[in-house]
């Protein structure tokens, strides 16, 4: 009986176009391009606005200058990866600008967004550290992004505003001027409502730092079943706002006793 040959082993075929593509010289050096334009981009941003700020430069101009620098190294180097792999520049300028069309057209609203942005940062209606409302949103601005603003609440929540809403929308901002008004609402029990106002002015500057100008007003809202409800206002350092504001709910209280209840409105 004829033994049955062992088959040998068939050595894969390295000449195929596919293996040479893998292995050729161009397409290594345009993967490794792009490996570190990614790498460089994710991380220019942070460092354009840490070189820029040590030089007093503002936070918002720093901010869009690492933005326009991370977009602008993605950018480059998929430019030089492609050309790598063989792609000439007149085609790819004509591919950019086919993709271009296309993803503006099919993106309006990201890209409106990423163009409010640049207009923020270069406008400066309010700089990061400030607090601003927009529509129900208030809070500190956190960071100016290229399509959205972070805002941080005082009661430690974050929120994302779309840069074209705060674009749009009526922007209040707090700390366009040092002081910020607080409102309280008083509920009491009593008649005499000169009397009243008298000593909540009183109470208001026995605290020092309310201040003096603008003066504190109080201003009568309703009387309904005998109890009168007023509304204080006072102005006050915003980075002393929510201490001396527990202060003088506390305060109020205590010289109205059980007869008035103090309810902070904003």
């Amino acid at each position: 009986m004829t033994p049955t040959p062992t088959p040998i082993p068939q050595v894969p075929d390295v000449s195929g176009p596919i293996v040479q593509a893998l292995f050729n010289v161009n397409t290594i050096r345009g993967l490794a391009v792009l490996v570190v334009a990614l790498v460089l981009a994710r991380y220019s941003r942070r460092w354009v606005v840490r070189i820029l700020t040590r030089g007093r430069v503002s936070i918002n101009v720093a901010t869009l200058l690492g933005n326009l620098a991370q977009v602008a190294i993605v950018v480059f180097g998929v430019a030089i990866a492609l050309s790598s792999f063989g792609a000439e520049w007149t085609g790819l300028l004509t591919l950019v600008g086919a993709v271009g069309l296309a993803i503006s057209l099919s993106m309006q609203d990201i890209l409106k967004n990423v163009f409010a942005g640049i207009y923020l940062l270069l406008e400066q209606p309010f700089r990061i550290g400030d607090q601003i409302t927009v529509k129900e949103a208030t809070g500190k601005v956190q960071g100016i992004e290229l399509r959205t603003t972070i805002l941080w609440t005082d009661d430690h929540t974050q929120i994302v505003v779309p840069n074209n809403v705060i674009l749009t929308e009526i922007l209040t901002n707090r700390s366009a001027s040092e002081l910020q008004r607080q409102t309280i609402v008083i509920s009491i029990k009593q008649t005499n409502l000169s009397d009243i106002s008298q000593e909540i002015d009183l109470i208001l500057k026995g605290f020092e730092h309310i201040a003096s100008k603008p003066a504190p007003v109080t201003a009568l809202e309703e009387v309904k079943d005998g109890v009168a409800q007023l509304r204080v206002h006072f102005w006050v350092r915003s980075v002393d706002r929510l201490a001396v504001t527990a202060q003088v709910v506390e305060g109020l209280q205590a010289h109205f006793a059980h007869s008035a209840s103090v309810t902070i409105v904003g």
